[in-house]
């Protein structure tokens, strides 16, 4: 009954967390578009721009799910960010308690979460929603399938495969996942159907839909190798005129001297490069993403009085020692091993799926740039799982148990006390965050707004045929995208824009800026053709231009 009564303030108080966040949600946050973008606008177009298997299909039709219930694309966005900031707060308190945890360390780990920059103004929320399926796949199983865990491991082993159209390298787990159920099967001589199931599920959806793995993974990998190497590199002014994100092609071959296929095929040829500029600097990235993350845990303390102050002693090496002098003083090491052993065996789902649900962050980080806090959301059960475990089953040392046991009646009432405190603690924290929301500049929204305005006189917004990636303005404007990456700089504008029937371009200054060596393109934006109008546009001293046909 006392837990029930603390789970309804618990739940009553992340309610109240998930207010404080969403009630502003459009002042604290800007549209991103983008990866997100394009996931939108594959969703809301039935995939327009084809069924492109390794571009997170299933996202899109999360997206376009949510579509049914609002058909504005700023609004849109806003709805995803609104419920991929709300839903995962929940699964997570109610997962780590059936994880076996008590209500105060599932409340302070939720809200931890909750009010990390990961969850929140965070854009791209792919990774979160496949934590939140993950936390949903752990729960059922845990509430219904507790004495039955191979069907639970086939199910997770299932799920990942699943995961692979949200995010391509979720394979990884699924392959180690599927390797780990057939050799559990064999050794404990259990039925063969959950594999069988399985892998007939996996083959199904690999013919019948497509393989997840494709293009785009051997292209971020050249953007991330390009951007990684041209930051540790600036000297190599062969790379200065270029945009990873567009001249990836172009800069790995002047990198690696010859033209690679991807990751594989470079890591063959040109293994030196590839670990010492790309590798080796990831790893170091995820170590520092990692701490940003375990940071976060102890964020709340800056909050209290004197709480920098008590922060800044964990900066200092004598802090970590003088701690694990005490630890090791205090604790037995052997009893807490077997404990905690014995806790994992006897209800090892929590531990399996927290452990298996970190490999894919892992991969994604190390593969790529590893400076993206979002692809990390799943560590935020990991962590609580594994600390929680390895705090509740600390075996103390007989003499210290020696002084405890006495003052067990004393030990009830600081417990009850502490209670008190961190009930409290945790209005005042949701206080605290709700004063220092601080508005996000909307250049992302505006931009859509003036792009809205500019094209209200067309008709048929689908005749739009814009000089823009297909992950950003034709997302909410409709129409086409001639992506940038089509044009080659320094060859002739005009002609790029009569052969793809450009009708619309809109300069922003990132964009112009990257233009601005290009003599073709000056010249068009100084002289356009006749068939062009020039506007104003969205940023200062830039310029769009629309076709004159397109406008009837």
């Amino acid at each position: 009954m006392k837990d029930k009564l603390f789970d309804g303030i618990s739940l009553l108080l992340i309610a109240l967390a998930i207010y404080v966040l969403d009630h502003q949600l459009t002042t604290i946050s800007d549209v991103q578009m983008g990866d997100e973008g394009f996931y939108m606008y594959q969703g809301i177009s039935n995939f327009r721009l084809g069924l492109q298997t390794d571009w997170g299909p299933a996202y899109s039709l999360w997206y376009k799910f949510l579509s049914l219930f609002e058909s504005d694309t700023i609004r849109l966005y806003y709805l995803n960010m609104a419920l991929l900031s709300s839903l995962p707060t929940i699964a997570l308190y109610i997962a780590i308690r059936l994880a076996g945890f008590r209500w105060y360390w599932s409340l302070y780990a939720t809200l931890v979460f909750h009010f990390s920059r990961m969850n929140f103004p965070e854009g791209v929320k792919v990774s979160i929603l496949l934590f939140l399926l993950t936390l949903l796949l752990f729960i059922v199983c845990a509430r219904y399938l507790r004495n039955r865990l191979q069907v639970s491991f086939a199910l997770l082993t299932l799920s990942y495969f699943l995961f692979a159209y949200f995010r391509p390298e979720f394979v990884v787990p699924f392959g180690l996942c599927l390797v780990l159920l057939i050799g559990a099967t064999v050794r404990f001589r259990q039925s063969v159907y959950p594999i069988v199931g399985v892998v007939a599920v996996v083959l199904v959806l690999f013919f019948g839909v497509g393989s997840p793995l494709s293009e785009k993974g051997e292209k971020a990998f050249k953007q991330d190798f390009s951007y990684n190497y041209a930051m540790r590199h600036p000297e190599d002014k062969r790379l200065s005129t270029y945009s990873n994100w567009v001249d990836s092609e172009v800069m790995s071959q002047i990198i690696f001297g010859e033209r690679v296929k991807g990751f594989g095929d470079a890591l063959i040829k040109h293994p030196k490069i590839v670990l010492t500029d790309h590798l080796l600097p990831n790893i170091y990235n995820f170590g520092v993403l990692l701490g940003t993350v375990i940071e976060t845990y102890f964020q709340p303390l800056r909050y209290l009085p004197g709480g920098n102050a008590i922060l800044s002693l964990f900066s200092r090496k004598i802090t970590w020692l003088l701690l694990l002098a005490g630890f090791l003083a205090l604790v037995s090491i052997r009893k807490t091993a077997l404990a905690v052993s014995r806790t994992v065996l006897d209800n090892p789902w929590p531990y399996i799926v927290a452990t298996t649900a970190i490999i894919s962050p892992v991969v994604s980080s190390v593969y790529s740039m590893g400076i993206k806090i979002r692809y990390l959301p799943a560590f935020y059960f990991f962590i609580p799982v594994v600390v929680g475990v390895l705090v509740m089953q600390l075996t103390f040392r007989p003499w210290v148990n020696a002084i405890l046991a006495p003052r067990k009646p004393l030990i009830r009432l600081v417990g009850s006390t502490l209670t008190g405190l961190l009930l409290i603690g945790t209005g005042a924290w949701m206080a605290w965050e709700w004063q220092h929301q601080t508005p996000a500049t909307t250049n992302g929204r505006k931009l859509l707004q003036y792009t809205r305005q500019l094209t209200a006189p067309i008709p048929d917004k689908t005749r739009i045929r814009i000089f823009d990636n297909s992950d950003e303005l034709p997302t909410h404007l409709s129409g086409t995208s001639i992506s940038y990456d089509r044009y080659k700089r320094y060859s002739d504008f005009y002609k790029f824009v009569e052969q793809n029937d450009i009708n619309l371009i809109i300069f922003r200054t990132e964009i112009a800026q990257y233009y601005k060596n290009d003599t073709s393109m000056q010249r068009f934006i100084e002289q356009p053709p006749q068939a062009f109008i020039r506007k104003p546009g969205f940023d200062p001293n830039t310029y769009s231009f629309i076709r004159k046909d397109l406008l009837h």
